[in-house]
């Protein structure tokens, strides 16, 4: 039941779910199913469990989520999510546990907060709160960042109220507030506004690190990136043609690739089946000239790929960004 309805809810429009769904016995379970990979426990006893949210996915693999959420414990295991947040407390608050048994109380004028969903960190919350998230795939933001973002074993950064930040504060509360009328065109251009301005923001901070060694490698793992995106047409992109291109050996890109949490074969089919959903917005396009232009000659392996990863087939997914045109 989780990953269906969390592919439902994280499609291509701005859509919500919430726990009023479920019999109120239910609550807490119903959406402890849609995070199948976090484990969760309730924090107070006082009756029914109420959470809900509001999300959007862009076509590069970057979300918003506007989250109300009842008095919960969290906790993201080391090595299970490949991506990070951007986060910001509107109201309420909550507690974060990382690192060297570092704590943070988090809540509104806290500042934006990356957190790197990759690493073991806990949250905590006696009340219920309301948070912004922008969701990032771990390749942007290693490249923006120009390497490891946040030092040692921490999995959370305070990143300053830049103009840039207050800017892009607003633009998230005024997501929440009018993305639920948005059609899809609308909702596609808030989207890739939403990821100009979270990725600008990030390369103004450079990396936690600065060793030669280091750079070296954010240097080829970025290469490695912009190879893969230029390329994401070519069906016999490998590995080794990546290595070969980039200057290092197979070995070496891997390790690139697992330093920062990712694989390299995922990272590709993450950039084909992004790419694939922008060109599902043109309807002249046909389905198997997708699957060509996205590096796949198979047209099944190309839909079980999609299904896989967005919970609906092409052909779904186009008729209902075609509905909220």
């Amino acid at each position: 039941m989780g990953q269906d309805h969390r592919s439902h809810w994280q499609d291509a429009r701005f859509t919500g779910v919430s726990t009023d769904a479920a019999p109120m016995t239910e609550r807490f379970d119903f959406w402890h199913a849609l995070f199948p990979q976090i484990d969760m426990r309730r924090t107070t006893d006082d009756g029914g469990y109420r959470a809900a949210a509001l999300a959007c996915a862009g076509d590069d693999g970057i979300a918003f989520t506007d989250l109300v959420c009842a008095p919960t414990a969290s906790r993201f295991h080391d090595g299970r999510l490949d991506h990070m947040q951007l986060c910001v407390v509107a109201a309420g608050q909550f507690g974060v546990t990382h690192g060297q048994d570092e704590r943070l109380w988090l809540g509104p004028g806290a500042g934006l907060q990356l957190l790197d969903c990759h690493r073991a960190a806990q949250t905590h919350s006696e009340t219920s709160y309301r948070a912004y998230h922008i969701t990032l795939p771990r390749a942007a933001v290693y490249r923006a960042m120009g390497g490891d973002p946040i030092a040692g074993t921490g999995a959370l950064r305070t990143l300053p109220d830049t103009p840039l930040a207050l800017l892009l504060k607003d633009q998230l509360g005024a997501l929440a507030r009018h993305g639920p009328n948005m059609s899809a065109a609308e909702a596609a251009a808030a989207m890739k506004l939403l990821s100009g301005l979270a990725l600008t923001y990030l390369e103004g901070f450079g990396p936690a690190a600065k060793e030669d060694g280091r750079r070296i490698g954010d240097t080829h793992f970025a290469s490695a990136c912009r190879l893969i995106e230029a390329r994401r047409e070519d069906a016999g992109l490998t590995a080794d043609a990546i290595a070969r291109a980039i200057g290092c050996s197979r070995a070496s890109l891997y390790r690139l690739f697992e330093q920062r949490g990712l694989s390299v074969a995922d990272h590709i089919r993450a950039v084909r089946l992004n790419h694939s959903r922008a060109l599902l917005r043109d309807p002249r396009l046909g389905i198997g000239d997708i699957a060509l232009r996205c590096g796949y000659e198979d047209l099944s392996a190309f839909g079980k790929a999609f299904r896989r990863r967005f919970g609906m087939t092409p052909r779904d997914w186009r008729r209902a960004a075609e509905r909220d045109f």
